[in-house]
């Protein structure tokens, strides 16, 4: 079988009992970030649902216990399906940054505990983790994820590639019609923490363990972008994705892509409120400048992390040795 290589160090294939019970093991993170994400979103629509009706129709919970009033209901609802199903909607998505605050804030402690389970399993087959870099080093994090952000949604624009996708203005008014403070915490802190737990603390090291840092960057980063359901989104996930695998490796802590994230988030939150793109937008030469300013940040960014020295301190000693067995039986 295979062997691969994680800085210095020999990571066996790891064998499963059944195959279900592999694909749980990569993907079980990403059915539990969704399966909270649905039942938010269907407790949220519900209530939205329920208010609608009893403000516009003085249909209550309680009034659709009466047989007759049921039959009441369901005729409206047969009637007006279109119009009470685009009104509820479109209130869902003015309360999308909401929502998902409020999903992540559940998923988060979850995460965090399988996060803790992969690394405790990790020492105990013997496994040394990527050096973590010092604080000093995350400025990179910082100036690369901020270059990134400003760039990227540049040539975006420019290429006029957001103006092809409703799909994307729609969730764009939906997360940015929320007061300042609520798509900072909501959409600048708490869902890239919960995001980066899932794509990089847990699939991507959990692939990372079985195959090289491409396909592992590759594969969580596709997935990562293929969940932001619009091509705008998903390009833009795609590309932050594998640079955010990429400082996972080289700082050797996920606080790396979560800081990375929040800085990105936050940006597009406070450059979409005070207008920043469309002040660019409005001079082809400004935007074109900055935009290459923005380029020659993260190309020196990333050349400088490439410097950074990642690999574990004396990988060939035997308590750095993994142990077939062990990690057969654990992981």
């Amino acid at each position: 079988m295979r062997q691969y290589q994680y800085n210095g160090q020999q990571v066996p294939p790891v064998r499963r009992n059944s195959y279900g019970s592999q694909l749980w093991y990569i993907w079980g993170p990403i059915v539990v970030k969704l399966i909270i994400g649905i039942i938010v979103s269907g407790v949220t629509g519900a209530a939205i649902g329920s208010a609608y009706l009893l403000k516009h129709y003085g249909i209550s919970v309680q009034s659709i216990d009466n047989e007759k009033l049921m039959q009441q209901f369901l005729n409206i609802y047969q009637r007006d399906y279109t119009q009470i199903m685009q009104a509820v909607t479109m209130e869902a998505y003015k309360l999308s940054a909401y929502v998902e605050g409020v999903a992540a804030l559940i998923t988060i402690p979850i995460l965090l505990l399988m996060f803790r389970k992969d690394r405790l399993r990790e020492k105990t087959v013997g496994f040394t983790p990527n050096k973590k870099a010092p604080l000093w080093k995350y400025a990179a994090v910082a100036l690369l994820s901020a270059a990134l952000c400003v760039g990227v949604n540049n040539l975006l624009i420019i290429g006029n590639i957001t103006t092809i996708s409703e799909e994307y203005q729609s969730v764009m008014v939906g997360f940015y019609s929320a007061p300042l403070p609520v798509q900072a915490l909501s959409l600048g802190i708490l869902v890239p923490i919960c995001e980066e737990l899932v794509f990089r603390g847990l699939v991507y090291q959990r692939l990372r363990m079985r195959s090289g840092f491409v396909m592992a960057a590759l594969n969580s980063a596709l997935i990562f972008s293929l969940l932001h359901g619009n091509v705008v989104q998903m390009i833009y996930a795609f590309l932050l994705g594998v640079v955010y695998a990429y400082m996972y490796e080289k700082y050797g802590s996920v606080k790396a892509p979560i800081m990375a994230h929040m800085v990105a988030n936050l940006i597009s939150v406070f450059a979409t409120y005070y207008k920043c793109f469309e002040w660019m937008a409005k001079v082809p030469m400004r935007m074109g400048i900055i935009t290459i300013a923005c380029g020659t940040i993260a190309s020196s960014m990333y050349v400088w992390m490439r410097g950074i020295d990642e690999r574990p301190d004396h990988p060939d000693k035997p308590k750095h040795t993994l142990n077939q067995e062990n990690l057969t039986s654990q992981l």
